[in-house]
Order: C-alpha cells, then sequence, then structure tokens
C-alpha cells in the first residue's frame, strides 16, 4: 500500500456526499473537527493507537470516503448507512497478511460481505480469483471493485484532496 498507509489500511466508502453529514452521525463535536490535507492527516496514523480517528473526505457526488488512521475499529457501518445509504468497508493487515472480505452495509443492516449482494455481481465477475491469492492482490481487487461501484478510484487528486480530521468519541 502507498503513500505511507503500511502496514494497515481501513476504510469506509459511505454513500453520503457530505463529510460534515458523515462526521455528524459519528457525534464527533464540530469544534475537534480539523480541515486538512492527506500529509497532515496522515501525521496521525497510529495503527496500534486505540484512540479511533478518520480523515473524511469527499469521493464522488453522492459518496464519502472515511480513511481509518488509527483506533483499531471502523466507524459504525450501521449507524453512516441510516436512511438508505450504502457503507463498503476494506481492512487489511500486511504484517500478518490478513484482509477481511469486502464489507456492505445497507440501511443500517449489515448485508456481510459484497459477494453475498447480488446486485455487485457485475463489478467483480471479471476478476480472477484464487482463494490463494496474496492478501495484497486481494485489497487490489476490492479497491478495484469499490472503485467501480462508486465510479472513483483512489487516484493521485484524492491524495491531494482536503478533508476533516476527526476523533470519534468512545460510545461508552
Amino acid at each position: 500500500m502507498a503513500h505511507g498507509l503500511h502496514p494497515w489500511f481501513a476504510a469506509q466508502w459511505v454513500g453520503i456526499e457530505d463529510g460534515n453529514e458523515v462526521a455528524q452521525r459519528l457525534r464527533v463535536p464540530v469544534e475537534t473537527m480539523e480541515t486538512c490535507d492527506f500529509q497532515t492527516a496522515m501525521e496521525s496514523y497510529a495503527p496500534t493507537s486505540e484512540t479511533l480517528r478518520v480523515w473524511i473526505t469527499s469521493h464522488v457526488p453522492g459518496w464519502s470516503h472515511v480513511l481509518v488512521l488509527s483506533g483499531w475499529t471502523m466507524p459504525s457501518a450501521e449507524v453512516l448507512s441510516r436512511g438508505g445509504r450504502r457503507v463498503f468497508e476494506i481492512a487489511y493487515t500486511s504484517g500478518v497478511e490478513e484482509i477481511e472480505p469486502m464489507g456492505y452495509t445497507h440501511d443500517g443492516v449489515s448485508a456481510g460481505d459484497i459477494f453475498q449482494a447480488d446486485e455487485y455481481h457485475d463489478y467483480w465477475a471479471d476478476l480472477p480469483y484464487d482463494d490463494m491469492m496474496p492478501p495484497a492482490d486481494e485489497l487490489e481487487q476490492y479497491l478495484v471493485i469499490v472503485g467501480r461501484i462508486t465510479e472513483r478510484f483512489l487516484d493521485r487528486d484524492w491524495f491531494s484532496a482536503h478533508g476533516l480530521l476527526c476523533t470519534i468519541p468512545d460510545p461508552g
């Protein structure tokens, strides 16, 4: 994974265009949000930290991207998907060569992984799959699938974008 996202990558693609709405759904206090670029957000990249920090950016019209910088967990896909929204999740740890199946949540309900959702079959059907495929290759395939669905890949413009650096409050 490039751009300093090694050894851990966790992200969500959220069917909400406004990053502020994403932050509001996650109960992020407005006064704690910081607008910054990717490089500044990466200063908070700490895979072993327990504090849940994310960088929320616009992805394409109708979609936001949530890059998890620290916290060992994802923000609640159920909360983010309420009201008929969709959330796709990818989590990869290279040090132990582990990748979770690409998660899909719709309207507050987890549908499991994307491969159980028939409506997305065409987005992945032509990709080669081998259950012995290295996790890094599987990650690349998941990024292709979500790029096809949202009609945008994580490109140079995304890495140069500005977004909201947020600390997600502990729900406890």
